[in-house]
C-alpha cells in the first residue's frame, strides 16, 4: 500500500479534518453551480407565467444563500484541508523519524547524508502539498464538472453527450503521456539526490578541495549535474505541459461539437433558446475545472514519486529496540561460520572465532580485508547472510538494539560531537550523570588539560563538529563519553589511525584506562598497539588466515610477520 493510501486509510484527527475539508469544498462547488440552474429555472418560469414579488424575493434569498454557502464552505474547506494535511504530515514525519531511529546503522553508511536529508525535507514537503493543495483541488475540480454534467443531463442528454464525447480519448491520452512523464520524473529524482549529495560533499570538503586545488573539478561535476537536471526538467515540462494542452484541445473540441449539436437541435426546434443559452454558458464551467484538475492530476502523479521514496525508506528492514530473548550476565562473544556480502561482493567469508569475557582481541590485516565489517556485524549494523553471532551465548538476531548497545560501546576513528557544550557532549554517554561524574570521566580520559584552556571550561560551546578542537582532543572526549557509559564490552575501530604521534600516545593512555576490566575487540592498523592482545586475528580477503598472540605470529611465516616487518622498517 502506498504512503498516500496508507495515510488516508488510518483513522486520525488529521484525516478527519482533511475529509471534512474535502466535503466542505464539494459543498462550496455545489453552491457555486446551483445558481446557474436556479436562474435557468426562474427565467423559464417568467416566460410561462406572471410571478409576484414574493417569488422574486424567494429567488433572491436562495441565490444569496448559495453565495453565502459558497463563501463559508470554501473558507472552512480550505482551512480544514490545510490543518488536516499538516496534522497528517506531522504524523508521517514522526513515523519516518522513528523508522530512521530503528534502522540498522549500516543503512547510514550506505546512503549519502544528502540523500537522507533531501528525503526528510524536500520529499516530505512535496507529499504535504499533495494533501494540502493538489488532492483537494483535483476533487473540487472534478466535483464541479460532475455536478454541472448531472444537471445538464437532466435537461438534455443529447447536448451533454456532445459536450463530453471527447472526454474519454482526452483522459486516455493524458494517462499515456503521464506514464512517460513518470519515467522521466523517476530519473530526475535520482539526479536531484545525486546533486544533493555532491553539493553536501563539496560544502563539507571545501577546505581540503581548495588546499589540493581540486575545487575546480568538483565544481565542474556539480555544473554537469545541474546541467543534466536542467535538460531533463525541460523535457519533463514538455511532456507534462503537452499532455495538459492536448487534453485542453480535445475538450474544447467537445465544446465545438456542443455548439454544432445545439444549433442543429435549435434549427429543428427541439430545444428552446433558453436551454441553448444555458449550455453555452455552462460549457465553459464544465471544461475549466476539468482542465485545472488535469493539470493538478499530472502534478499529483509527479509528486507521488516523493511518496514512493518515503515508502522505500519505510520498507527497509528495521532493528527492534527490544529483543525476543534476555541477555545473560556473560560478556563473551562468538562468531560461528559468519559470512556477509555488500550486494554481490562477499567481504566476510566463513568467519569463526571466540572472544572470552575480559580478554582483548585484535583484528589486523590489509586494507579492505573486512576488519571493520566484522565490528559492524557485531553491532548489528548489517544482517549477516549465513552463520551466527552470539553475545553471552545469546544469538544477536534475538537481541534488540537497546540490549546490544547497553553491553557494547563503540569508539570510531571518526568522532561525532554535537553543537553543545563539553558537558553536554560527554553526558550523552549517560544522560542522568552528575556534573562530578562527567568531570571524573574527562579526567580519566586525560581531557583536563585542553578543557581548562577553553574559554568557559566544561560549559564552552563546541560548535558544529567541534572544529575548535584537535583530532586527538575530540577522540579523548569520545572516550570520556564511553567511560561515562561504562559498557562491559568495548569495540575500537582504528581509534588512533588518524592522529599524530603525540596525540596517539595521549589517546592510547585514555584507551588503556577505558579498557580496564572490559572485553575488548579492536581493529588496529599499527601493530605496536596490539602486542599485548590476548589473541590476534589476521584477515586477508575476508578470511582469517592466522590467529595467535604477537610473540607466536611474529616468528611464524605469514601475513602478520610481513606487516610487522614492513611497519618496523618504516619506523
Amino acid at each position: 500500500m502506498s504512503l498516500i493510501n496508507r495515510v488516508l486509510s488510518q483513522p486520525s484527527a488529521g484525516r478527519s479534518q482533511l475529509l471534512t475539508g474535502m466535503l466542505c469544498r464539494f459543498l462550496a462547488q455545489l453552491c457555486m453551480v446551483l445558481p446557474f440552474f436556479i436562474a435557468w429555472w426562474g427565467i423559464a418560469k417568467v416566460t410561462t407565467s406572471h410571478l409576484d414579488a414574493l417569488f422574486w424575493g424567494q429567488l433572491a434569498a436562495v441565490l444569496l444563500l448559495c453565495l453565502a454557502g459558497q463563501l463559508v464552505f470554501s473558507h472552512i474547506g480550505q482551512l480544514r484541508c490545510f490543518l488536516g494535511s499538516y496534522q497528517l504530515m506531522h504524523d508521517v514525519r514522526e513515523t519516518t523519524t522513528d523508522k530512521l531511529r530503528h534502522l540498522p546503522l549500516g543503512y547510514f553508511q550506505r546512503k549519502r547524508l544528502g540523500e537522507t536529508s533531501t528525503l526528510l525535507t524536500d520529499a516530505m514537503r512535496r507529499v504535504e502539498e499533495i494533501f494540502s493543495h493538489l488532492l483537494p483541488e483535483v476533487i473540487a475540480g472534478l466535483a464541479t464538472s460532475l455536478i454541472f454534467l448531472l444537471g445538464l443531463t437532466c435537461i438534455d442528454l443529447r447536448l451533454t453527450l456532445a459536450l463530453v464525447v471527447t472526454l474519454p480519448p482526452a483522459v486516455l491520452l493524458m494517462w499515456w503521456m503521464g506514464k512517460r512523464l513518470l519515467m522521466g520524473t523517476q530519473q530526475q529524482g535520482a539526479r536531484f539526490v545525486q546533486a544533493s549529495g555532491l553539493l553536501l560533499e563539496f560544502i563539507s570538503g571545501i577546505r581540503t578541495l581548495r588546499l589540493y586545488h581540486r575545487a575546480g573539478p568538483m565544481v565542474q561535476r556539480l555544473d554537469e549535474s545541474f546541467a543534466a537536471i536542467r535538460r531533463a526538467s525541460m523535457g519533463i515540462e514538455a511532456w507534462g505541459g503537452g499532455s495538459v494542452q492536448l487534453f485542453r484541445l480535445l475538450m474544447e473540441c467537445g465544446v465545438v461539437l456542443l455548439f454544432l449539436m445545439a444549433a442543429h437541435l435549435f434549427q429543428l426546434q427541439e430545444i428552446s433558446l433558453l436551454t441553448w443559452l444555458l449550455f453555452v454558458l455552462v460549457a465553459v464551467k464544465v471544461i475549466d475545472p476539468l482542465l485545472e484538475a488535469a493539470a493538478y492530476f499530472t502534478l499529483l502523479r509527479v509528486m507521488q514519486q516523493s511518496a514512493s521514496r518515503i515508502d522505500a525508506l519505510m520498507a527497509q528492514p528495521g532493528m527492534p529496540e527490544q529483543g525476543t530473548r534476555d541477555l545473560t550476565p556473560q560478556n563473551d562473544i562468538a562468531f560461528e561460520k559468519v559470512s556477509f556480502a555488500y550486494q554481490d561482493d562477499e567481504v566476510v567469508k566463513d568467519i569463526s572465532f571466540r572472544v572470552p569475557e575480559g580478554s582483548v582481541t585484535a583484528i589486523v590485516g590489509t586494507s579492505g580485508s573486512g576488519k571493520s565489517t566484522l565490528l559492524h556485524l557485531l553491532g548489528g549494523f548489517w544482517p549477516i547472510a549465513t552463520g551466527e553471532i552470539t553475545l553471552g551465548s545469546v544469538p544477536l538476531q534475538s537481541l534488540g538494539s537497546e540490549q546490544i548497545y547497553s553491553r557494547i560501546g563503540y569508539v570510531f576513528q571518526d568522532v561525532q560531537l554535537f553543537d553543545g557544550s563539553v558537558m553536554d557532549n560527554v553526558r550523552i554517554g549517560r544522560p542522568e550523570a552528575s556534573d562530578e561524574a562527567v568531570r571524573a570521566a574527562c579526567h580519566a580520559a586525560h581531557c583536563d588539560d585542553f578543557i581548562s584552556r577553553l574559554p568557559q571550561g566544561y560549559d564552552t560551546p563546541l560548535g558544529e563538529g567541534a572544529q575548535r578542537l584537535s583530532g586527538g582532543e575530540r577522540q579523548r572526549l569520545s572516550i570520556a563519553r564511553m567511560m561515562l557509559k561504562n559498557p562491559p564490552i568495548i569495540v575500537l575501530d582504528e581509534a588512533t589511525a588518524l592522529l599524530d604521534p603525540l596525540s596517539q600516545a595521549e589517546v592510547q593512555q585514555a584507551l588503556t584506562q577505558l579498557a580496564k576490566g572490559k572485553t575488548v575487540v579492536m581493529v588496529a592498523h599499527r601493530l605496536r598497539t596490539v602486542e599485548f592482545a590476548s589473541q590476534i586475528l589476521v584477515l586477508e580477503k575476508g578470511r582469517i588466515v592466522q590467529s595467535g598472540v604477537h610473540q607466536e605470529l611474529v616468528k611464524r611465516p605469514g601475513l602478520y610477520r610481513e606487516l610487522w616487518t614492513a611497519q618496523e622498517g618504516e619506523s
